[in-house]
């Protein structure tokens, strides 16, 4: 067979309407127009009776005329000099009357990779028998041969009443229908839309590698903030399969925001995004299996080796995964992106272009089709970034599509294409990354943004000229619905288990967290010789310290990673409930030691700490509840740094309305009370201590009512009558105090994601 050369796939408002390949020694003369006469004939006004004409010679070589065409043709963003032969290469991209008329795109031969036993009508072959499986394996009846696809990975049966049924056979990567991961069984339509990896499967027609449609088309997309703000103006984008792209322009010109928009992570305000023909929004559940995402900041946790990291990543996204199919993934991986020597290194403990590596490492665990870099040269240095981009040409190659954004100048020698945006959230510039010095005449690449910033923009965004289709949408764009179909409890499990990780390879952290435990416990056995009001009263500030402190940071430290995974598939509540687990755990030993030193300490005293058991079961509970108040904390701001200037702001009210550092005064004040945990947790010690020693009168009183005097005490009974003063009244309090700050933990979370940033 002879080697083909050259394939150009003809789209026309993100449809493919025809593929060509040419075949060497073979010459071929084609003229494209609306005209009944033209080799190439396409139903669009806005293309000429003889638009464009391609000669592809007897060397092998393919050429491009613009044939006098009155809305004109565009080779790579530049319109093309009538009669003018132009000689194309693969991954040029012709518009044929600009943005609403003909998009050709041209690729080699090897472009298109389905196996021809996959070409068969589903239906056709449920004539012969009543089931039909779809895998990678060579025993399958369609063979999707593609590492994202499992062996034996979904099959449809036609059941007795004529029905069709797929099922998923426990696959890897799971099996979509119009966009929404099949769980068990689901009966099919004639025009269901069936997605196995990077696979388009129906009934009736034919099946469709990804790979060969236009990777995203925007539609009169636009971006406006919540506070009026516009940071994209309207504008379409039509990117191809397998291509390396940058987005470059000045400081605050839009280029993450239009990263952001194309992979969903903040969708547009206004028009549509589509991506491989499916429109995001409305399939996400599929296609963000098919986006890897890394944002400038690491979305890999510090404390992790490189191989932990990717080992609970693949976990969380990968279903039915066995250990041996993930080690060897993450092998290839690894071996992929140069890095495989550093695999049992701490993250934190490699350098930044291996994190970057490391983060990308993660997102190819999916095996997308599409990867989405926001800044990922920045931090490196000139070695490292060539490395780095050389891989990136080479993922692409592979047939993954990346989009970068970056403002090195020096990394568009490595790009097939670049956006130029301009200040005020225009495009003023998507072409062939050797041609904008051209188009913008200048030398270098520093000087087109001289060029697109200031006065000047208006003059380069009025050029590119960038109109909407007729047929973009002009209505608000729906929000995404970040559901997850992954099992909750699979979800908590690898959660829990990838924190308590966390911990444990933070040995220096965890080890003074725990130390606080017997040195506050020691410090009050030195200052209090025996037991007074102050000691149930500081062992409850300490529990309340213990579980805010242990918390605080570890929402708002991953942040970036949060966002990630909740993109992809986390669930909220196995999220909140793993931390609450390991942290749990920690409160629990750090309230074992105390107690039991105190215990120790106060035995021999002729006033016995009482009730060590019930002591120590309060003192956990208590820690626990102020885990709650940690996360809310460090859920609610934005950096670490915040927290921590807030923590003693929150823990000061502890101490002033506990009732011992001064006498609770006042309905207002009274009130206030209840809604701190000092209050009732004081309150739950000295029920259990049942008696303390009071230096006012020197002996032993009992504890309750000692410390009934400190508060409104006529208020409180009238309000809580018998329970007054009780555990059980305390347990009730701290426990609704619980439930509403979880109840504000999810909906922040929640809306990390949604909420535009």
């Amino acid at each position: 067979m002879s080697k083909l050369d050259y394939k150009l796939f003809f789209y026309e408002n993100n449809k493919l309407l025809k593929k060509i390949s040419f075949e060497k020694g073979n010459a071929l003369n084609l003229v494209a127009g609306n005209s009944e006469n033209a080799t190439l004939k396409f139903d669009n006004s806005l293309i000429s009776r003889n638009h464009l004409q391609l000669i592809y010679d007897e060397n092998g070589n393919l050429h491009l005329q613009d044939l006098g065409s009155t809305n004109g043709t565009f080779l790579n963003g530049n319109k093309i000099t009538e009669g003018e032969n132009y000689t194309l290469k693969i991954k040029d991209k012709i518009e044929l009357a600009g943005k609403k008329g003909i998009l050709i795109l041209v690729e080699d031969h090897s472009f298109e990779n389905i196996d021809s036993k996959t070409e068969t009508n589903i239906i056709d072959k449920l004539k012969s028998k009543n089931s039909i499986s779809i895998g990678r394996s060579v025993d399958c009846d369609i063979i999707l041969d593609s590492s994202n696809v499992s062996r034996k990975h979904a099959s449809i049966e036609k059941s007795s009443n004529g029905t069709f049924i797929i099922k998923d056979l426990n696959s890897l990567n799971g099996t979509f229908v119009n966009g929404k991961k099949v769980k068990g069984a689901l009966e099919l339509s004639i025009n269901d839309k069936i997605y196995i990896g990077k696979h388009q499967l129906s009934l009736s027609g034919k099946t469709k590698d990804l790979i060969n449609e236009l990777a995203i088309s925007a539609k009169g997309i636009q971006k406006t903030y919540s506070n009026g703000v516009t940071a994209l103006k309207k504008m379409d984008l039509s990117i191809p399969s397998k291509s390396l792209i940058a987005i470059m322009g000045p400081s605050g010109c839009g280029k993450s925001t239009l990263l952001k928009t194309l992979n969903g992570d903040s969708p547009a305000s206004e028009g549509k995004v589509y991506l491989f023909d499916q429109e995001l929004l409305s399939n996400y559940d599929y296609l963000k299996t098919q986006i890897g995402y890394v944002p400038q900041d690491d979305i890999i946790h510090q404390k992790l080796t490189v191989k932990q990291c990717m080992f609970f990543t693949a976990k969380l996204r990968l279903d039915n995964s066995t250990d041996q199919q993930i080690e060897n993934k993450i092998n290839s991986i690894l071996t992929d992106l140069n890095i495989m020597h550093i695999k049992e290194n701490l993250i934190s403990e490699i350098s930044g272009g291996q994190r970057k590596r490391v983060s990308i490492a993660v997102e190819l665990l999916t095996e997308p089709l599409i990867l989405f870099l926001d800044e990922p040269t920045s931090p490196l240095d000139p070695q490292t970034v060539e490395d780095f981009l050389n891989i990136l040409k080479n993922l692409s190659e592979k047939g993954t599509t990346v989009i970068m954004v970056t403002h090195k100048p020096e990394d568009l020698e490595y790009m097939d294409e670049v956006i130029f945006m301009a200040e005020g959230g225009h495009i003023a510039y998507y072409g062939d990354s050797k041609n904008y010095k051209n188009y913008f005449n200048v030398n270098t690449a520093v000087s087109v943004f001289a060029q697109i910033s200031g006065e000047t923009a208006s003059f380069w965004v009025n050029k590119y000229s960038n109109p909407s289709p007729q047929n973009a949408t002009t209505s608000p764009s729906i929000q995404i619905k970040r559901s997850s179909t992954s099992n909750s409890f699979k979800q908590f499990y690898w959660l829990t288990r990838r924190y308590f990780k966390i911990k444990t390879n933070d040995g220096f952290n965890s080890t003074m967290m725990l130390l606080q435990a017997p040195i506050i416990a020691i410090l009050i056995c030195v200052v209090f010789d025996k037991i007074t009001a102050a000691v149930p009263f500081i062992t409850a500030l300490s529990a309340i310290w213990f579980g805010t402190n242990n918390a605080a940071r570890e929402i708002v430290s991953e942040t970036a990673i949060f966002k990630r995974e909740r993109m992809f598939n986390l669930s909220i509540f196995p999220y909140i409930l793993s931390k609450i687990s390991v942290l749990a755990f920690f409160s629990i030993v750090q309230s074992l030691i105390f107690i039991i030193i105190i215990y120790i300490n106060y035995n021999s005293n002729n006033l016995m700490f009482n009730d060590p058991l019930t002591a120590f079961i309060w003192m956990s509970f208590i820690s626990i509840a102020a885990t709650f108040l940690g996360l809310l904390l460090s859920s609610l701001l934005k950096t670490a740094e915040k927290v921590m200037t807030v923590v003693p702001i929150i823990l000061i009210p502890q101490i002033m309305f506990a009732g011992l550092v001064t006498k609770i005064e006042g309905p207002l004040v009274e009130y206030i009370s209840y809604l701190t945990l000092s209050r009732w947790g004081t309150e739950g010690f000295n029920d259990i201590q049942n008696e303390i020693f009071s230096d006012i009168v020197n002996k032993k009183v009992d504890a309750i009512q000692y410390l009934l005097k400190q508060f409104n005490k006529e208020l409180y009974t009238d309000l809580f009558g018998d329970l007054a003063g009780t555990l059980n009244l305390d347990f009730i309090a701290i426990s609704s105090m619980v439930v509403v700050m979880l109840v504000f933990i999810y909906i922040i979370l929640k809306n990390k994601v949604e909420v535009l940033k």
